[in-house]
């Protein structure tokens, strides 16, 4: 065989071979209703969940947008937009290495306590977890205001964590700073 025509075979091999390759690209095994609480662990190289939270409590109205991806075997995190009703105000943050996983104030945790089968529709929508790839949805519901109360502090805790100059700066701007207590 000639040379020039071995050449071109055995690139068009390789050409082939690539392109079929690109075309096998497995799907993702990870399932929003099954690995929720243990996302870091189970999602994969190019997954996606996309987390609705509402903070609102009696006449405070507030609510963010998380997304949550997977990139490099690296788990980011980005509060994409903080909605506070009562300043009419979106605040946007910047996408963050998920490093809290094995901690104890990590995301995970905070979903898992939540009563899974708990559907009163007394209380609204605490979590809203979906995955653009599914048609799934996870809608996890506070049990009460005491539950409420003690998931947002959580939250927030964990969101200064990932993000703690933006969280100062947003509760120096939002929140109304406590009260002094005088003795008479």
């Amino acid at each position: 065989m000639n040379p020039k025509k071995l050449k071109i075979l055995v690139l068009s091999s390789v050409f082939i071979w690539g392109c079929k390759q690109k075309s096998e690209l497995k799907k993702s095994d990870f399932r929003v209703v099954k690995d929720y609480t243990d996302f870091a662990l189970k999602m994969e190289n190019d997954d996606t969940l996309h987390i609705k939270v509402n903070l609102s409590m009696c006449l405070w109205e507030e609510f963010d947008q998380i997304e949550i991806t997977k990139s490099n075997d690296s788990i980011y995190l980005q509060l994409k937009e903080k909605f506070v009703k009562e300043y009419d105000t979106i605040i946007r943050f910047s996408k963050n290495l998920y490093t809290l996983k094995n901690d104890t104030l990590n995301l995970e945790k905070i979903m898992s306590d939540f009563e899974i089968n708990y559907t009163s529709k007394t209380t609204p929508p605490f979590f809203i977890i979906t995955n653009p790839k599914e048609t799934d949805t996870i809608i996890l519901r506070s049990m009460g205001l005491h539950h409420t109360g003690m998931l947002i502090e959580q939250y927030l805790r964990l969101m200064s964590e990932l993000y703690p100059e933006e969280m100062e700066k947003y509760r120096m701007e939002y929140m109304a700073p406590a009260p002094e207590l005088t003795e008479k």
